[in-house]
């Protein structure tokens, strides 16, 4: 699958800290995770720092699929809001996945502090944009439901958020607990930190093959095997076309981002916060650390790569638009621009767990706009069925739940 097109921002700025090695014989592991992207790197990091014999292989280079095209707004909030979550999977397993969400946090940013990983990781907190003033009611009973959790979470009035953030909008949900940062680095620092651990990481074409000696085997090209005792689908957005089942569990679409120049003696907007809104179609805005602007969103409902990228002019015009509405004494140039293939469950919660029809299989699917935490809770969660370790989010986030 095509998964990317146009011109990506994260690999012109980083170096690449870790290669991934041609196979050049049989190998065996206790667990063999199939996906160099930053989940698959969250999954092997775990699990290397558990002791666990892990081999991560790729078709790819490291962190050369979705990764690179993640915009990397790293939060708590689901896309499916906790009053509506809980609707949809109960008050306990909505709450459940929040304050997980939310704890994961923490972990992400504790995780990449232990291994001293470079990613330009920030604290920023975010803002949730109201568009319409019959939202006004409603974002004072979302802020209210994740207060009752602990979440750092304030509905922001018309004027509190004029005064405070300079921006425009009906009202707000201002949470403390928001990070941004750089994925394409924080996927080559986890894998370089589970090298140093012990894993291997290697590059082939590989299928899966029927299940031998109580493990999974995957099967080269080259007629070499990869032969673990588990196996960890962290394929992403490709996943779907590998596995068919897993076609029920989620929906595939395309998406659009905008990277501006370096903005020079000027600051986009105050607090340097996450910006999203409920709009439809959806647009969100960061910041980074050279002071340029990413922007992004206008998701369509195609798959198809060459008509998905034929839109990244139009989007390109429409998501400048939508920032000029914002911001309009802020200049956007865009320096790069880009489209990505991205998939949607049901529940806006990821796919995490196994299938009664692929025995010895774990799969760890973050699928919505939370990938990257969602990334994080899928190398817990497989870490500890790993190790036979209960895990109590297992269920929360099961394939068939």
């Amino acid at each position: 699958m095509d998964l990317k097109g146009g011109k990506l921002l994260w690999p012109a700025l980083g170096t690449p800290l870790v290669t991934a090695r041609p196979v050049g014989q049989d190998l065996s592991c206790h667990a063999a995770v199939l996906g160099a992207g930053v989940t698959g790197a969250f999954v092997a990091c775990l699990l290397a720092e558990a002791g666990v014999d892990v081999v991560v292989v790729d078709r790819r280079g490291v962190a050369e699929g979705s990764t690179p095209a993640s915009t990397a707004l790293v939060q708590y909030e689901l896309d499916t809001p906790l009053i509506e979550l809980a609707r949809r999977v109960g008050l306990e397993s909505a709450q459940t996945a929040y304050r997980a969400c939310r704890a994961a946090l923490d972990d992400l940013a504790e995780l990449v502090d232990r291994y001293q990983i470079e990613c330009d990781l920030r604290r920023c907190g975010s803002l949730f944009l109201a568009t319409a003033q019959r939202d006004v009611d409603w974002f004072v009973r979302e802020a209210a439901a994740r207060q009752s959790l602990g979440i750092e979470v304030e509905p922001l009035s018309q004027r509190q958020l004029l005064d405070r953030f300079d921006i425009v909008r009906p009202a707000a949900l201002h949470s403390l607990a928001a990070m941004e940062l750089d994925p394409f680095a924080l996927t080559h620092g986890l894998l370089n930190a589970a090298e140093v651990m012990g894993a291997r990481v290697v590059r082939a074409e590989v299928a899966p093959e029927s299940a031998q000696n109580g493990g999974p085997t995957l099967l080269t090209e080259g007629g070499l095997r990869i032969t673990a005792r588990h196996l960890v689908v962290a394929t992403g957005y490709e996943t779907p076309e590998q596995f068919a089942p897993l076609n029920r569990y989620c929906t595939l679409k395309s998406t659009y981002a905008l990277a501006s120049e370096p903005l020079e003696g000027i600051a986009p907007w105050p607090g340097g916060v996450l910006i999203w809104e409920t709009g439809d179609p959806y647009f969100y805005a960061r910041q980074t650390v050279d002071n340029r602007v990413i922007i992004g969103g206008e998701d369509e409902s195609i798959v198809d790569p060459d008509a998905r990228d034929a839109l990244i002019g139009r989007k390109t015009d429409a998501l400048i638009s939508k920032f000029e509405l914002l911001r309009p004494e802020v200049p956007f140039v865009p320096e790069y621009r880009w489209a990505g293939t991205f998939a949607e469950s049901a529940d806006g919660m990821p796919l995490i767990g196994q299938l009664p029809a692929y025995p010895g299989c774990h799969f760890a699917l973050g699928y919505g706009g939370n990938g990257l935490t969602f990334a994080l809770l899928a190398g817990q969660i497989i870490r500890d069925a790993i190790l036979n370790r209960d895990n109590p989010l297992a269920e929360v986030f099961r394939l068939d739940r």
